[in-house]
């Protein structure tokens, strides 16, 4: 608030209350004139009916009265009991009902500006707390600007939320170019590496003995080499923003399946066991193909840290508020200094295939959370590892679906 209006405010404040003050104070003079007028009417009409002989005698003495004349008459009148407070008592109650008056005037005189204010303010917070509100989604809206106590706050709110608006601009543009670049490099690594695939195939059927070891030795490792090109260029769409998911009923059963059809093989050469949730109806609203891109980083990722003849399960469950799905191992879990670490890109541990960059756990937690989840890694009671995947129904989750729709 400016200097000057509050200057104003005071003195309008110190005039209602001067206003005020005599106000209450020429009732009460009226109010107490009153009740003299009366009771000194009182006392010569009841002396005029007793004596009417001496009316014009107490007139002139009313009119000449001296001081002496008081200590004489308060005299009399405490000999039969009369004192001030008799007199009060009489006009207490009007007096009191002024008072009273007076002071809920002056606390509205008071109060009527004080809400104004207060209203004021609480819109003026609320349109630059709404500002924002619709930053932090991405939407700049205009302020209406205006001169009052928060013409600075609004300039260096307006100034801070414009400088993150380029900030954040700057920065799609550069994520954007970084995607636009690796998928270039992509491509370009792409090529090579199709070519010498298919070379390889074509010497598969002349080489025998150790170079066909090694021949396949070097088909898996450019494999290997394609799946990283692959999951380096999906993270970096993800960070630019440019890979849009669906929203659509996703079936969790359809969605796992669909997951687990490519480690079959790895399955059956680690004669794992795989224990599948009974088929349902069960579904939320996302993205299937991604949705189980992620899943089937979480299943390999159980795969390589499960031992031979082990079990992998996968349930699910739904409340109200979320549905959940659960992966656990019959492995030996995880680190518990490296739980913190687990979806860091790039990160192994200690117990991590030599085969791991460390990109597959990351680029699940990416998607899931792109689509409003959440995942947790954890270590079973029971032992083994456990990844815990939960869609809330604040963000879209339904169920059950039907294969007709939501």
């Amino acid at each position: 608030m400016s200097n000057n209006r509050m200057a104003r405010q005071l003195v309008l404040l110190a005039v209602i209350c001067v206003f005020i003050g005599c106000a209450a104070g020429l009732g009460a003079a009226r109010v107490t004139a009153g009740e003299e007028y009366r009771n000194i009417a009182r006392l010569i009409g009841a002396t005029g009916r007793l004596q009417p002989a001496i009316e014009d005698d107490l007139m002139q003495a009313l009119k000449e009265a001296e001081a002496a004349d008081f200590a004489s008459g308060d005299a009399v009148l405490r000999a039969y009991q009369y004192k001030p407070d008799t007199f009060r008592d009489r006009s207490l109650l009007p007096m009191a009902g002024w008072g009273i008056l007076a002071a809920l005037a002056l606390g509205t005189a008071a109060a009527v500006p004080a809400v104004r204010s207060a209203r004021k303010r609480q819109l003026r917070t609320g349109e630059l707390s709404g500002f924002l509100e619709e930053a932090n989604q991405g939407r700049y809206p205009l302020l209406t600007r205006r001169e009052d106590e928060f013409s600075r706050l609004e300039d260096e709110l307006y100034k801070t939320v414009t400088e993150l608006r380029q900030s954040r601009e700057n920065a799609v543009l550069e994520r954007q170019a970084l995607a636009d670049n690796l998928a270039d490099i992509s491509h370009q690594l792409k090529t090579p590496i199709t070519s010498m695939s298919l070379m390889a195939q074509l010497l598969t059927d002349s080489c025998r003995g150790e170079e066909a070891i090694y021949l396949d030795k070097l088909r898996r490792q450019l494999a290997r080499l394609e799946s990283l090109l692959d999951s380096l260029l999906t993270l970096s769409r993800l960070d630019a923003g440019a890979l849009a998911f669906q929203c659509e009923p996703v079936n969790i059963y359809d969605m796992l399946s669909r997951a687990a059809e490519p480690i079959g093989m790895m399955l059956k050469g680690s004669r794992q066991r795989l224990v599948f949730p009974a088929e349902s109806e069960l579904c939320f609203m996302g993205d299937m193909e991604w949705t189980a891109e992620a899943f089937l980083n979480l299943l390999k990722n159980c795969c390589q840290h499960t031992p031979e003849d082990g079990t992998i399960s996968i349930s699910c469950s739904h409340n109200p508020l979320y549905t959940e799905i659960c992966i656990e191992d019959s492995g030996r879990g995880f680190n518990e200094a490296e739980l913190p670490h687990v979806f860091k890109r790039f990160y192994k541990g200690k117990t991590a295939c030599k085969d791991n960059v460390g990109i597959g756990l990351a680029l699940s937690k990416t998607i899931i959370e792109k689509q409003g989840g959440t995942i947790r890694a954890e270590n079973h009671p029971a032992g083994g590892a456990r990844f815990a995947v939960k869609f809330y129904c604040h963000r879209n989750v339904i169920w059950p679906c039907y294969s007709g729709g939501a």
